[in-house]
């Protein structure tokens, strides 16, 4: 969703001092208005859910310095929102798969990040949005690449990290890191040949150990002015010290502020022939079965001896005509 506000409404203020709900997201300007920019999951939009309307609010509030939690002048705030009703004569369907995530923010105007699974190392073919949740089978290599669309030409993209979880929230208790400060933690990724605005990479699909049935991958990414050293893309890989532990001040103009961007569900296919403990289980019954049918037989054959020892045992005698 996108607000224009007039800039002789605000007179006086500058886009710098204006930001979202989330306070790393700023707003742009343009001659004659300032422009705030969101897509429906980012920058803090809230969702809200009434009888009738599924309503997102964002915020426009102003501030002096970005790293003021408190304020004792009054500030400018221009709520907004997005509201689109529940029923509708249109059809329409869930879709699980990710579209763009369209950002706007100062020294970089409007970029867009797309986040895509593909069919094969050489990255010809996206898996088709229609076919999510994507089904793939244990240590199958799963293809995975981030784009980020800008009109400035001289800028590059970089993953600082990537994780799994078992849900599409980035921030649950159970994950596993994949891309961490910048480096490679999980053994089975490989990063492919990528350029400025590309990164591409694989690992061995693997599931959350429990009653879980499907991984989403989600990545911290930053958006910067490529050839500039101070910047965090510059740093590349620095295992959480030597760019996080120096506090080096950030140039807006250099870099973006970090997004948040996910993709998924990835499911798991079960096995047609069945999993071990399966296997396990039909294998005790026909043991069971076997027993109960060896049992049988031996106390067939015993009943059998026994009336044959008892035939033995027993003689008859000619009973004498006279006795009757």
């Amino acid at each position: 969703m996108t607000l224009y506000i007039s800039k002789s409404s605000v007179r006086g203020l500058h886009e710098n001092h204006l930001r979202l709900n989330d306070p790393t997201c700023s707003v742009t300007s343009n001659g004659s208005h300032i422009i705030a920019s969101v897509s429906l999951n980012s920058c803090g939009t809230t969702l809200e859910e009434t009888e009738n309307d599924l309503i997102f609010r964002n915020e426009i509030t102003s501030f002096e310095h970005p790293h003021d939690i408190i304020t004792r002048k009054h500030q400018i705030e221009i709520p907004f929102i997005c509201k689109f009703p529940k029923k509708s004569r249109l059809s329409a369907s869930f879709k699980a798969h990710k579209s763009a995530y369209l950002f706007t923010e100062a020294g970089f105007g409007s970029f867009t990040y797309l986040f895509e699974f593909y069919d094969n190392s050489a990255f010809s073919r996206m898996i088709n949005p229609n076919s999510y949740p994507i089904e793939v089978e244990l240590q199958d290599m799963i293809y995975m690449g981030i784009q980020v669309q800008s009109s400035l030409s001289t800028t590059q993209l970089f993953v600082e990290s990537c994780r799994a979880t078992s849900n599409d929230n980035p921030n649950d208790p159970l994950y596993y890191d994949i891309i961490s400060n910048g480096c490679i933690e999980d053994e089975t990724t490989v990063v492919y040949l990528n350029n400025q605005t590309d990164f591409r990479f694989g690992l061995e699909a693997f599931n959350f150990i429990g009653n879980y049935e499907q991984v989403y991958i989600s990545c911290t990414v930053i958006l910067c002015v490529a050839g500039d050293p101070s910047n965090r893309c510059a740093q590349g890989c620095t295992n959480g010290t030597s760019f996080g532990h120096h506090h080096r001040k950030r140039s807006l103009a250099s870099q973006s502020q970090r997004h948040f961007i996910s993709q998924g569900p990835l499911r798991f296919a079960r096995s047609s022939s069945g999993s071990p403990g399966s296997n396990l289980n039909l294998n005790l019954n026909i043991l069971v079965v076997a027993v109960a049918f060896c049992a049988a037989v031996a106390l067939v054959c015993g009943v059998l001896i026994y009336k044959a020892k008892m035939a033995k045992i027993v003689k008859y005698e000619t009973v004498p005509s006279a006795d009757f």
